[in-house]
């Protein structure tokens, strides 16, 4: 019985900012093959075709991991595929969502950033980003990229419209 009160626990949360304001009011639903449960440590993990929904943030992965701090509210979810694979709108405004993809895709709740690692890429409206490791803050939108030679960072911009 504890173990479903802990999945209906965790599909129901809902905490800090992400992506819309209205966003932190929203459920967090999970959808995936397979999931394993472990109370003790705070983790859950998802397997196969998982995907992750709080209001406009998605995030979709091959293996997703979850952690709760000890009062059950979600601390992280790392994600990883073949690409993993996150979106969101930052703002009403926004006429597409901010999509991004990696290897690896680690969300913090409490810094409210999207870690990206490997073959990471980043695409918005106007502009393309890629590189070994991007870091998308998803409260102010700024995107940071990191790279060494012979993997350096790209980004690719379209010419404004009059």
């Amino acid at each position: 019985m504890a173990k479903y009160y802990f999945i209906g626990l965790i599909i129901l949360i809902s905490t800090t900012a992400v992506a819309l304001p209205e966003d932190r009011d929203r459920k967090i639903e999970i959808t995936a093959d397979n999931a394993v449960i472990n109370e003790t440590q705070n983790e859950a993990e998802y397997k196969g075709a998982v995907v992750v929904t709080q209001g406009t943030l998605k995030l979709q992965g091959d293996l997703v991991k979850l952690k709760t701090n000890k009062d059950g509210l979600v601390e992280t979810f790392i994600s990883s595929g073949s690409p993993a694979r996150f979106e969101n709108l930052r703002k009403k405004a926004d006429q597409e969502p901010i999509r991004g993809q990696a290897q690896t895709i680690y969300y913090s709740y409490d810094s409210d950033q999207a870690v990206l690692t490997g073959d990471a890429e980043i695409h918005t409206n106007e502009s393309q980003f890629s590189g070994p490791q991007i870091i998308y803050d998803l409260t102010t939108g700024e995107i940071s990229a990191t790279g060494k030679p012979p993997k350096r960072v790209i980004m690719m911009m379209q010419p404004k419209r009059k």
